[in-house]
């Protein structure tokens, strides 16, 4: 079996809201990129509408046959990715913190009613972060990778070209109600690189080979951390501890959570003691692994 990847571009159509339980006051944070398994969760939701078929067997059917990376704001053809800086901290590309929120990030307030007393409801005032649409005049894009097993794959009861997605509008992340999240697949280009910064082997399963000539890598997405300790030597960045929801076939859907699983967070530049490589699980996160033939 031989993997298909393609360079994807997504233009946001509406503002953007990656929640993950993050409060700063009143204010509901988001994550500044889209994270694999929101990709997954929106292919699964438009292809089940769009075919009749059922949210599990097509949720199932892209986890067997594709693999997402994570997507990172795209501006004047820079990829704003996270990095941990050892001299300046974490950094978006170029710019800090401050710069890159600046530009990018947003928020909306809103509250409800008392209609009794005309008045705001008592502690409903909340505020939701999202990530602009446009930015410095221009509609935000972001770029990623998508994974095919074949140029063809099973969906349901259908046959899918990776092409097809093209003109695909979907929703990511939450606040979907308010209209947030809408973005469309602009364009999918093969290659055969990811972010320019790690060269793809595509034989067997998305395998990806740090490019530089360097046991120090940027992570791109979240790492596992499990029997990673005979491998990792050096870490700039933090750890965070991963929780989702999915089906569950007898309660329905977000009643089933996921078991927790601690990771460095996407920018951690992580020194390794031999060279190594990072498979792409089924969620999108990455996994440190030894080389095959050094494995042996």
């Amino acid at each position: 079996m031989v993997w298909n990847c393609y360079k994807v571009t997504l233009e946001a159509k509406a503002p953007i809201h990656i929640g993950y339980g993050a409060k700063l006051g009143t204010v509901a944070k988001t994550r500044y990129y889209i994270l694999a398994k929101h990709m997954w969760a929106a292919l699964t939701n438009v292809l089940a509408q769009r075919h009749s078929e059922d949210y599990k067997a097509i949720g199932d059917a892209l986890k067997a046959h594709t693999r997402f990376s994570y997507f990172y704001i795209k501006l004047n053809d820079k990829v704003y990715a996270p990095k941990y800086v050892a001299s300046e901290g974490l950094k978006f590309g170029d710019l800090s913190v401050e710069e890159f929120e600046q530009i990018f990030i947003s928020s909306f307030a809103s509250t409800s009613m008392d209609k009794k007393h005309k008045s705001a409801e008592d502690g409903s005032l909340h505020e939701i972060e999202f990530i602009k649409p446009i930015a410095l005049n221009k509609p935000l894009l972001f770029e990623g990778h998508l994974f095919f097993d074949s140029k063809q794959i099973q969906i349901g009861s259908k046959s899918l070209d990776a092409q097809q997605l093209e003109g695909l509008e979907i929703q990511v992340g939450g606040e979907r109600t308010y209209g947030f999240g809408k973005v469309k697949i602009k364009e999918m280009i093969e290659t055969n690189n990811l972010f320019e910064h790690f060269d793809i082997e595509l034989k067997h399963e998305p395998t990806l080979r740090p490019k530089e000539k360097t046991n120090k890598f940027y992570a791109y997405a979240h790492v596992l951390t499990e029997k990673t300790t005979d491998l990792i030597k050096n870490v700039s960045g933090d750890l965070e501890p991963l929780v989702g929801r999915e089906w569950c076939r007898k309660k329905g859907a977000g009643r089933n959570i996921t078991p927790v699983q601690i990771c460095y967070v996407p920018g951690t530049q992580i020194e390794v003691t031999q060279p190594t490589e990072l498979k792409i699980a089924e969620d999108g996160l990455w996994i440190l692994t030894l080389p095959k033939q050094a494995a042996m």
